[in-house]
């Protein structure tokens, strides 16, 4: 295995290549809801060990980069695939779990070169950034060409928050972007259809950080109306938690992951191989 780096200031991403040097055409990029690269590295090692190539890329965080969550330029994505290209890859895939699953589908949806896009507990909404004006024009979490998606504000979504703990006698981060999700509408729906290849929403009933269920359903009826000409699944699991991926973060915080621990990790093991499967019969 060989590995390559790439910093956003010189290439326009910030990545580490893994290159499994197999001859294999493919590639897949992968991101975390996480800003660096120290997650998407372990994912990197993890596939590149069974045989493909991925590039572990990191949209946040980096010299150069957004420091938060407010008007990420998608064309860092443009700038990697084009990058990747160059290296012979010709499929180019893209795989995120939480705010990295759904920053993968948005990438995607502007990216033409990706052909394959596997999320684990996803959003399906854009939603309004982070930071002030100072930082960026664009309010929304992301933005393409310096243009600003459609997005769900915030608006009074603390209080809302706080409402919602004392209607259900209780404290959870699933009430706070339930209420946000909630506000959203077609409008400002990740426009998935631009997407040009297969997707692979996984997602847990028992979610307890982000609607991801609900919204991979909202997403497959919108592919569904738009007519969308590839392939796409939705695979819900009963048993696993918000944290599908197979390097889970923050366990500590989810009640499930405690209450259930072993439960929890079938469940990853199993997103594990649904990932490898919809590798193993990727084409364009």
């Amino acid at each position: 295995m060989k590995k390559e780096t790439y910093k956003y200031i010189k290439h326009g991403f910030e990545a580490i290549l893994y290159d499994a040097e197999n001859d294999d055409d493919r590639l897949l990029i992968v991101i975390q809801g996480l800003k660096g690269l120290d997650l998407p590295e372990k994912y990197a090692q993890l596939f590149s060990e069974k045989g493909y190539s991925t590039l572990a890329m990191s949209y946040y965080g980096g010299e150069g980069q957004k420091k938060t969550i407010r008007a990420i330029p998608l064309e860092q994505f443009q700038a990697a695939t084009d990058e990747m290209k160059k290296h012979g890859y010709k499929r180019i895939g893209i795989y995120g779990n939480s705010k990295g699953g759904g920053m993968a589908l948005l990438a995607a949806s502007v990216v033409p070169d990706i052909s394959l896009v596997i999320v684990a507990s996803a959003f399906g909404h854009i939603m309004q950034g982070t930071g002030s004006p100072s930082e960026d024009p664009c309010k929304a979490m992301v933005s393409f060409k310096g243009e600003d998606f459609p997005y769900v504000e915030r608006g009074k979504l603390f209080s809302d928050f706080l409402k919602r703990c004392v209607k259900e006698k209780n404290i959870r981060l699933l009430y706070f972007f339930d209420e946000w999700d909630k506000r959203g509408t077609e409008k400002n729906e990740i426009p998935v259809e631009r997407i040009g290849g297969d997707i692979l929403l996984l997602t847990s009933t028992h979610d307890e950080s982000v609607p991801a269920k609900r919204d991979a359903e909202l997403l497959c009826k919108r592919l569904k109306r738009e007519n969308f000409r590839h392939n796409y699944r939705h695979i819900n699991s009963e048993i696993g938690s918000h944290n599908l991926g197979y390097f889970p973060v923050n366990n500590n915080m989810l009640p499930r992951e405690k209450k259930y621990p072993n439960e929890c990790q079938r469940a990853r093991e199993e997103t594990l191989d649904l990932i490898i499967r919809a590798l193993d019969a990727w084409c364009v």
